[in-house]
C-alpha cells in the first residue's frame, strides 16, 4: 500500500470536502449558485478539453456557457409556492442549447465531421450540466418560500449525503483495493480498480451513509428518508459512484490523458475529484421524488 500517495490523496480530499461544506452551509444564499455555475465551468472545460486530446472537435466555450445557463436556471425558478418546480425551464435550456448547438455549426464550411462536433459539445452539456445540476435541484429541496431556513434547508443535507456516500465509498475502494485487491475490474479501463476494492467501498459506503441518516433522522426523516431506506439506497449510491468513477476512467483512456486537468495536487482536475458525484446526486434526488 502506498502510503504518501494515500496521505496526498487524503489530504486533497478533504480539503476539497471542507470548502464545498463551507460553501454551501455559509455562504449566503446570493452566493451558492455561483459557486455551483463556477465548478461546472471548470469541469466543463476539463471535460472538452479531453474531447479535443482524443480528436473530437467541439464548441467548448458554447456548450460551458450552456452548462452555466443550466445552473442558474434553475436556482432561479427551481421553487414554486415553497415546492420544487415541475423543471419545465430546465427543458427550454436544454431545448435552446440544442438548437443552438446547430445554428453554430452551419457556417463552418471547412469541418470534415460536423456529427463529431455537434455530438461531442451537446454529449459535454448532458455529461456535466444535466448531471450536475440535480445538486442545484438537491440544495433546492425543502427551500423554504421566504428563504429563511438558514443551514438547516434539508437540501443541503441532502447534498453532503450524497457527497459523503461517493467520496466514502472512493476511500473505501481505494484502502481495500490497495491492501488486499487480487481480481481486476475492468483493466481496460481501469487497471488499478478491483472487485475486493468494490465491494470495500459499497460496504463503507453505506454504512457511512446510514450512520448519517441515522444521526440527521429528526431532518431527514419528513423527507421520507430513514437509516432503514439508507441501506438499499446506499448501496445504489456507492454503486452509483462507481459507475461513475469508470465512466471518466473511460474517457480519459480514449482520450489518452492521465488526468482530466491539473487543478488538485495529487489528484487531477476537478472532474476527477467530483465524478462520482455526477451519479450519486441524481440518484438521491430522484430517490426523493419517486419513492420516498
Amino acid at each position: 500500500m502506498n502510503l504518501p500517495a494515500i496521505k496526498h490523496r487524503l489530504i486533497s480530499g478533504f480539503s476539497i470536502a471542507g470548502a464545498l461544506f463551507a460553501a454551501f452551509f455559509f455562504l449566503p444564499d446570493a452566493g451558492i449558485p455561483f459557486v455551483l455555475a463556477a465548478l461546472a465551468a471548470v469541469m466543463a472545460l476539463e471535460f472538452y478539453q479531453m474531447m479535443s486530446a482524443g480528436g473530437v472537435a467541439n464548441f467548448r466555450a458554447y456548450g460551458t456557457i450552456g452548462v452555466v445557463a443550466l445552473v442558474f436556471v434553475t436556482w432561479f425558478t427551481g421553487v414554486r409556492n415553497g415546492a420544487p418546480a415541475d423543471g419545465s425551464w430546465d427543458a427550454v435550456v436544454l431545448f435552446l442549447i440544442t438548437i443552438g448547438i446547430f445554428i453554430r455549426q452551419f457556417p463552418q464550411k471547412d469541418n470534415p465531421h460536423p456529427l463529431r462536433t455537434i455530438g461531442g459539445t451537446l454529449f459535454g452539456v448532458l455529461y456535466v450540466g444535466l448531471l450536475w445540476n440535480f445538486l442545484t435541484k438537491l440544495l433546492l429541496f425543502g427551500r423554504p418560500l421566504d428563504f429563511a431556513g438558514g443551514i438547516y434547508w434539508p437540501g443541503r443535507w441532502l447534498l453532503l449525503y450524497a457527497v459523503f456516500a461517493a467520496k466514502f465509498t472512493d476511500i473505501g475502494a481505494y484502502l481495500v483495493g490497495c491492501s488486499c485487491g487480487r481480481h481486476k475490474l475492468i483493466p481496460r479501463i481501469s487497471p488499478g480498480k478491483s472487485w475486493e476494492g468494490v465491494f470495500g467501498g459499497i460496504l463503507v459506503g453505506t454504512a457511512v451513509g446510514a450512520v448519517y441518516v441515522w444521526a440527521l433522522r429528526e431532518t431527514l426523516a419528513p423527507l421520507g428518508l430513514t437509516w432503514v431506506r439508507a441501506i438499499p439506497l446506499g448501496i445504489l449510491l456507492s454503486v452509483c459512484g462507481v459507475v461513475g468513477d469508470l465512466t471518466e476512467s473511460l474517457f480519459k483512456r480514449a482520450a489518452s490523458v492521465k488526468d482530466s486537468g491539473g487543478v488538485v495536487p495529487g489528484m487531477g482536475g476537478i472532474l476527477d475529484v467530483l465524478d462520482s458525484i455526477l451519479f450519486t446526486a441524481p440518484a438521491v434526488y430522484l430517490f426523493l421524488r419517486l419513492v420516498a
